[in-house]
């Protein structure tokens, strides 16, 4: 219990505790609820969460998509709350979840440590639960968690910058969100082999995955170093945003940008173009996601991880996932494979 101007209230946390419902409290944010009329399916009126941490990068934008068109097509009631970058929120609305009775809850974050008390709520409550890319921290459980080899397509990256660019290169590095488990596999299975093999890494930055940070920082790289052969981004936008400088400044011929992620037309199209040498696809797992939750709710059992693989996109084969015709993305197919 919380006392504020001589009253008592009950905390959030106390309610989770005690099993009793929030309706009508307004201290309670509402969250964006997604209900389908038209799908009729078993499973129609599940009622499942979606907490995510943000939403303004490609990726995590086309992963909502995912997973509110799927839901659709199952017919599940689903509520979409989205933390706006803010960690604390991303523990309020998770909470949230759990006291509006989901009958299960998917979850990405960025945030793996700081979610944790939420997480354990969750836990606590025995609602599955179905982990996006990023893995939780601590003893978290889950249900299922659908993510890819962050670790081993880093390292195999590394290899191949060492590879193209030969030892004597002098490259760079911009990483994402430090917070962020993917972002931490990204960079540490590059800087592995980079360093290994005695590759010099002349800069390295935070950009957040934002493309106008990474841009500010690539600038300040090419002002700062004469030579740099090879520009590693954790992701697409990144990637566009060092490409952008590179540019401007008049150097980017013969510069080995890379991201990760590859579902970006833009993207698509500058390495058609050879502006960008490539980025490992990474799978928004949306779709997947809700496909997963379908199968545990009609009581199937499934694996603890599902791992995707990260092809890597070059000019030789990026016709085969993008049509330079139409500027458009094919079809995402689902990679789910149970």
């Amino acid at each position: 219990m919380e006392k504020k101007n001589g009253i008592i209230a009950p905390t959030r946390r106390g309610i989770l505790r005690s099993g009793a419902s929030l309706a009508g409290l307004s201290l309670i944010a509402s969250p964006f609820v997604v209900r389908s009329s038209y799908a009729q399916t078993k499973l129609a009126g599940k009622k499942i969460g979606y907490s995510m941490s943000f939403s303004t990068i490609e990726w995590l934008v086309a992963q909502r998509r995912g997973v509110t068109e799927t839901a659709a097509r199952f017919g599940f009631d689903l509520t979409v709350a989205d933390a706006a970058d803010k960690p604390t929120k991303q523990v309020q609305d998770l909470e949230d979840l759990v006291t509006r009775r989901m009958d299960l809850i998917i979850v990405s974050t960025y945030y793996a440590e700081a979610i944790t008390p939420a997480i354990k709520e969750i836990n606590k409550a025995g609602i599955p639960l179905v982990v996006l890319s990023s893995s939780l921290a601590g003893d978290s459980d889950w249900t299922c968690r659908l993510a890819a080899d962050n670790l081993g397509t880093a390292r195999s990256a590394g290899k191949y910058y060492v590879d193209k660019l030969g030892k004597s290169a002098k490259v760079v590095q911009i990483e994402g969100k430090t917070g962020s488990v993917v972002n931490q596999e990204r960079s540490k299975g590059w800087r592995e082999e980079i360093e290994k093999a005695g590759v010099q890494i002349v800069g390295h930055a935070v950009a957040n995955y934002e493309r106008s940070q990474a841009l500010r920082k690539m600038e300040d790289f090419l002002q700062a170093q004469r030579q740099i052969n090879g520009v590693y981004c954790n992701n697409d936008d990144m990637a566009l945003g060092a490409l952008q400088a590179a540019k401007e400044a008049g150097r980017s011929k013969g510069m080995m940008i890379t991201g990760y992620d590859g579902i970006q037309p833009q993207v698509m199209a500058a390495i058609h173009a050879g502006d960008l040498h490539g980025t490992w696809q990474y799978t928004p797992m949306g779709v997947e996601g809700v496909e997963v939750a379908a199968k545990i709710l009609q009581g199937e059992k499934v694996p603890k991880e599902i791992l995707f693989q990260s092809p890597l996109i070059t000019k030789e084969n990026v016709t085969e996932i993008w049509d330079p015709s139409t500027n458009q993305m094919k079809p995402f197919k689902s990679q789910l494979n149970l």
